[in-house]
């Protein structure tokens, strides 16, 4: 009788190590996917949230080049171009005072919650006439701006010429794109395989981008306050290169 309760009583370990053992193997192969699952909403949270970041500065940025806003300086004014009283810029980065360009790319970065270089802003203008929309190519469901139309009279008869579009915020009546790039760094391989936008796989990385074309508002405002200077830096040809 002992020695059949104590081969009962053996086998019955045994049956209790193996099912031990094979709750440890299976939990062990549903921690992969549970956590490739979990870290991959956190990626998605991440990515969402950053974009969102972008589109409230890009609105922002919007309506502050449309008006041909300067960042100002303490209340202090000068005359522009055609002699009209207008707030002062502040300084760039140079140390000069600094073009609309250059105000609407400190202002999109002082809007946004999260730190992005002002080389991932990128602004373009192309001329404006009535009747005619601007020429715009699409990538990845974005639009870019890519030229605008001039005309010429001749007599009677009127010409309407397309003009590409250049960098920098334009003058009245321009249309305007302005573009902001950001790589969002992700923990799982699976959104930084897609890449994101122009699906361009970056290691541990996925790509944003937002614009938006926008007009110019037909007023003088602080449209020749100062253009573009020669020597200013035009923008990297890295991030230009991924709006065409």
């Amino acid at each position: 009788m002992r020695t059949a309760n104590r081969s009962l009583f053996g086998h019955f370990l045994r049956r209790r190590r193996v099912s031990k053992a094979q709750t440890t193997v299976e939990f062990a192969l549903l921690l992969v996917p549970f956590f490739a699952i979990l870290f991959a909403i956190i990626d998605y949270a991440n990515v969402y949230y950053y974009n969102n970041a972008l589109q409230n500065a890009l609105r922002e940025a919007a309506r502050f080049t449309t008006a041909g806003s300067v960042v100002e300086t303490n209340g202090q004014y000068e005359a522009n171009a055609e002699g009209i009283e207008v707030p002062e810029a502040i300084l760039d980065t140079e140390g000069r005072e600094a073009s609309r360009n250059e105000c609407t790319r400190y202002w999109f970065q002082s809007n946004c919650v999260i730190h992005i270089p002002l080389t991932n802003i990128v602004i373009y203008s192309a001329p404006s006439i009535s009747g005619d929309p601007p020429t715009t190519t699409t990538n990845n469901g974005f639009l870019h701006l890519v030229s605008g139309f001039t005309y010429s009279t001749n007599g009677s008869s009127v010409t309407s010429t397309p003009v590409a579009a250049v960098p920098g915020p334009g003058n009245a009546n321009d249309y305007v794109e302005i573009i902001a790039t950001y790589n969002v760094g992700t923990i799982t391989p699976i959104l930084s395989f897609l890449g994101g936008f122009g699906g361009n796989a970056v290691a541990g990385g996925y790509n944003l981008r937002v614009s938006a074309i926008v007009k110019n508002e037909p007023a003088m405002l602080n449209f020749l306050h100062t253009n573009m200077y020669p020597d200013e830096p035009n923008e990297p040809t890295t991030v230009a290169a991924q709006t065409q």
